[in-house]
């Protein structure tokens, strides 16, 4: 068994991760400049949601070697300037015989309404 499969097979449907991230309003401003993004209006600008799935799926479920293929997101409510907002990945399907992985996406705010929502779908090798 080559180090790919034995990594794959550690994976199980329901595995996940979360992070917390508290935006602060002088980081989005930074952002939109880079960005060339007009300036936010006391929301985090939804990229910056997406980023926080990014980094679960790179550094922990799956982890390295996780590219993504896929992913599709329904925004429910805007994240707040200075609030803690909480990603959150889950396996929801694996197909050993591709090495892809299923996952749910779920981002809620400090007070536990549901932010964000989606699906991603991404290939792990390694």
């Amino acid at each position: 068994m080559n180090q790919n499969s034995t990594r794959f097979s550690l994976l199980s449907v329901g595995d996940s991760a979360s992070i917390g991230r508290r935006y602060r309003a002088a980081e989005l401003v930074q952002w939109a400049a880079i960005a060339g993004a007009p300036e936010p209006d006391g929301h985090v600008p939804e990229p910056l949601i997406a980023a926080l799935f990014s980094n679960l799926l790179g550094e922990q479920v799956p982890g390295h070697g996780t590219n993504y293929l896929k992913q599709q997101m329904r925004f429910h409510d805007q994240g707040q300037v200075g609030e803690e907002l909480t990603a959150t990945v889950t396996i929801s399907r694996l197909r050993p015989d591709k090495s892809l992985v299923n996952l749910e996406t779920r981002c809620t705010g400090e007070d536990g309404r549901l932010v964000c929502s989606g699906e991603a779908l991404v290939l792990f090798k390694h």
